[in-house]
């Protein structure tokens, strides 16, 4: 490959990442003359159009999309691998993006910062707080952090926190207004905490019974798509809530949501932090998982999600 062609492509990328030449021109520092003449360029060489141009709209062709579908992972594996040789030998460094629940993203304050960048200075963190399921590496993010049992198998992954278990729990205002139930079965019928996640509202909580899966049919009056509402939700008495109990313990040593059903809780993996396998040269993602399993696995305190003020730990 000449250096046309990879001035070609970097140009192309900027094109369709920003969705016009204007704003390719601008990321690039070149003018939008000198942008079109590039893809010109590189669509002669192509033998194909590869945006298909108004004076309103820029858009992909086929022939675009199927470029665009190759040339970003070899742009995203070049840079990943520009970056590994520029920190070699140099403190880590850098801005590291990582994807988490929400409810993770406190924890991730709580448990590691301001310790962290005392350490590594030169480390920019960005936390971005997503409930969703992200693929990490279409988004950009250098790492992600999951229960560790809904992580894919292609991803390199090392363990945060210990397991868990997934409780239900109701404010006192609740169990004072309904019977507390003694059986999964008898949440059908008593208002629960509903979540939609992926664009489908979960309508069955699980539970183990004699060793075997239950799962039990709710509904209730709210369907949120954030953790730290539903928390809040369940503190105000609207409804059951089914989930992790680390989130909430510190809640309910406070006696402020009380465990129901603890019989049936199932148990799940705790928190992993994963991530792709051409990322794990990275000094300063290595920095990061050393100094995170390192402070993590020391054990949570029970206010770990808190998003209230808490000294920051030591150790």
């Amino acid at each position: 490959m000449d250096r046309a062609e990879l001035d070609g492509l970097a140009i192309f990328l900027a094109v369709a990442e920003q969705n016009g030449f204007r704003a390719a021109a601008r990321q690039l520092g070149l003018t939008p003359s000198a942008i079109s003449q590039g893809i010109q360029s590189l669509e002669r060489r192509v033998g194909a159009a590869l945006f298909a141009r108004t004076t309103r709209s820029v858009r992909l062709t086929e022939a675009g999309q199927k470029l665009l579908a190759h040339a970003r992972p070899a742009a995203s594996m070049f840079q990943a691998g520009l970056n590994a040789a520029r920190d070699l030998g140099e403190q880590p460094g850098g801005n590291l993006r990582i994807n988490a629940p929400r409810p993770a993203v406190s924890l991730l304050i709580n448990s590691l910062l301001p310790e962290f960048h005392e350490a590594y200075p030169n480390i920019t963190l960005e936390l971005s707080g997503d409930d969703e399921f992200t693929n990490i590496v279409e988004q950009g993010f250098d790492a992600g952090i999951r229960l560790g049992h809904t992580i894919e198998l292609d991803m390199i992954s090392t363990w945060l926190t210990p397991p868990d278990k997934i409780v239900t729990v109701g404010a006192p205002a609740l169990l004072g207004k309904y019977p507390r139930p003694t059986h999964p079965r008898a949440l059908q019928g008593l208002p629960a905490l509903l979540t939609r996640r992926g664009g489908q509202v979960s309508r069955t909580w699980e539970f183990v019974e004699g060793g075997e899966s239950l799962k039990v049919a709710v509904d209730g009056p709210l369907i949120l798509n954030d953790y730290e509402a539903s928390i809040r939700a369940a503190l105000r008495g609207v409804g059951f809530l089914h989930t992790v109990g680390s989130v909430i313990r510190h809640h309910i040593e406070q006696g402020n949501l009380v465990p129901v059903l603890e019989d049936y809780a199932r148990d799940v993996p705790g928190l992993c932090l994963y991530y792709p396998s051409r990322s794990q040269s990275l000094p300063k993602l290595r920095a990061f998982v050393e100094f995170a399993t390192r402070r993590m696995r020391q054990g949570l305190a029970a206010d770990a999600f808190s998003v209230q003020p808490q000294p920051a730990a030591r150790g």
